[in-house]
């Protein structure tokens, strides 16, 4: 008996299906979809509770990343002098936010 790492090159199913099945493609025509109440159309209502998480994505979409007036003032409030730093209350939320990930594991 002959043994050997070949294997015979015979079309898989798939192939088969390939060569004898023409291919054609599939459109879908939207433009007689009709929206809304009645009639053969589909109706579609979306809770209260998605509305308001759409409403408050936008928000925050809308929304700048760098709040500009607070930059303006903070920057002020150093120039000036004025600016106080309270360490108690950055230890506080330090120690805090520790705790809240489990000694530094960030389990969130």
């Amino acid at each position: 008996m002959k043994v050997s790492n070949q294997v015979p090159m015979q079309p898989t199913v798939v192939d088969k299906s390939k060569e004898s099945t023409p291919s054609s493609k599939v459109t879908t025509d939207t433009s007689n979809l009709q929206v809304g109440r009645g009639g053969n159309g589909a109706s579609v209502e979306i809770s209260e509770h998605a509305q308001l998480m759409k409403q408050a994505s936008e928000i925050a979409r809308n929304t700048p990343d760098i709040r500009r007036d607070k930059v303006e003032m903070l920057k002020k409030s150093i120039k000036d002098g004025t600016y106080q730093v309270e360490s108690s209350k950055i230890a506080d939320r330090l120690v805090d936010d520790h705790l809240r990930t489990d000694f530094g594991k960030n389990l969130l």
